[in-house]
């Protein structure tokens, strides 16, 4: 018996974790072009922090709106929200925005592997700095194809406004 119990749990996909959060969204001073300045940090933190989960993770992010006088969300960008598509984010749009010194807990699968982001769509929030990185691994039976041919991972976030070529 336990050897066919053994041979089971051998053979069965791993199970999908939780990704669970806690975010105080609230303003810090950084200097994000050597002056500085106010910008929407999360638990005081900016840039903000990168957000990992592998494919059949759910997702449980809870937003503690502390921008004093603002309201905030945050969208998930490019992520596919089957079936839960009132946590897609887009304050205005799927959800009403989260009041000053209210919470919301956003609850969602990831379904599909890939370089995504978070960011909010209130107001001037965006460039304000509220935006970060969030990366989909592949499934738990699929591990990384290109493994053991790198040597070290970068994440670099790139935003504002890019110079023209003037001639």
């Amino acid at each position: 018996m336990l050897k066919s119990l053994a041979f089971l749990g051998a053979c069965s996909p791993a199970l999908a974790a939780l990704v669970q959060k806690n975010w105080d969204i609230g303003w810090v001073n950084r200097s994000p072009n050597g002056v500085a300045r106010p910008v929407i940090g999360i638990n005081g933190q900016w840039p903000l922090p990168l957000l990992e989960a592998t494919v059949g993770d759910t997702v449980r992010i809870t937003v503690n709106n502390k921008l004093g006088n603002e309201t905030t969300g945050i969208h998930w960008h490019g992520l596919h929200q089957i079936g839960s598509n009132e946590m897609d984010g887009p304050a205005g749009a799927t959800q009403c925005p989260i009041p000053p010194g209210k919470s919301f807990t956003y609850e969602f699968v990831v379904n599909y592997p890939g370089t995504y982001w978070y960011h909010s769509h209130v107001g001037t929030q965006y460039p304000d700095g509220l935006r970060g990185p969030l990366i989909v691994k592949h499934g738990y039976s699929h591990p990384d194809p290109y493994a053991g041919k790198y040597e070290k991972e970068y994440l670099i976030t790139l935003s504002g406004k890019f110079p023209f070529l003037v001639c």
